[in-house]
């Protein structure tokens, strides 16, 4: 795969994402809550198979009712990732996702409403070593995410959402494990594959949002 042709993928998404949200809001022009914005921050848990080791992160969001059922994420994020004290790796997401409530009523307050969600991304990650004081980079703009959540409205316009995705990066390849040199010490070491390969990992989301009003 051409890592060229990657690249424009974020503007052609972004395009896309834009025309569909617009003739979602053309669709729901007579439902009273199209067009509520709301804007949160956000925390992150990662779970990656470096070593087992999960990251934490935080980030913001803004989300764009588009009818009562269904809503819009915008959100950006950064996570770091200390593996085992022996180097670190840092994840940055942009990304947007479609939300679809199960619930007849879900602005109801004082209750928990489920939902499920599914969206793209653009990502950064780079591995660091200590120990070989080398590191590997990359970027993707193929990357998706999908998964399950809940919120809970505190008031009107204040919520709490909770968010369990997994996410799937479409790339190079960064491959990180645990070795043991001669003098028995261990250390982090890095191979970046240059070919195009999936690879993902789990996130869990925590965010609370405050609806500004009407667009």
């Amino acid at each position: 795969m051409n890592i060229k042709s990657l690249q424009l993928k974020p503007f052609r998404s972004i395009i896309v994402a834009v025309m569909l949200l617009c003739g979602f809001s053309a669709f729901s022009q007579k439902d009273s809550t199209a067009g509520q914005f709301s804007l949160g921050m956000r925390s992150t848990i990662s779970s990656f198979t470096d070593a087992g080791s999960v990251g934490i992160g935080a980030g913001g969001q803004f989300w764009i009712r588009v009818t009562k059922h269904m809503n819009t994420e915008w959100y950006a994020d950064y996570i770091t990732t200390n593996i085992q004290n022996l180097g670190y790796r840092n994840d940055g997401h942009i990304g947007w996702s479609v939300i679809f409530y199960t619930d007849k009523d879900p602005l109801m307050v004082h209750k928990i409403t489920p939902f499920f969600l599914a969206g793209q991304c653009f990502d950064y990650t780079k591995v660091y070593s200590d120990y070989l004081n080398t590191d590997a980079e990359r970027w993707s703009a193929a990357a998706a995410q999908g998964g399950l959540g809940i919120t809970y409205k505190i008031t009107k316009q204040f919520d709490f959402s909770a968010i369990v995705q997994y996410m799937m990066h479409l790339g190079t390849h960064i491959d990180s494990e645990i070795l043991t040199d001669d003098n028995g010490i261990k250390y982090l070491s890095i191979t970046h594959d240059p070919g195009a390969s999936l690879d993902g990992h789990l996130l869990i989301n925590f965010s609370v949002n405050y609806m500004l009003g009407r667009l």
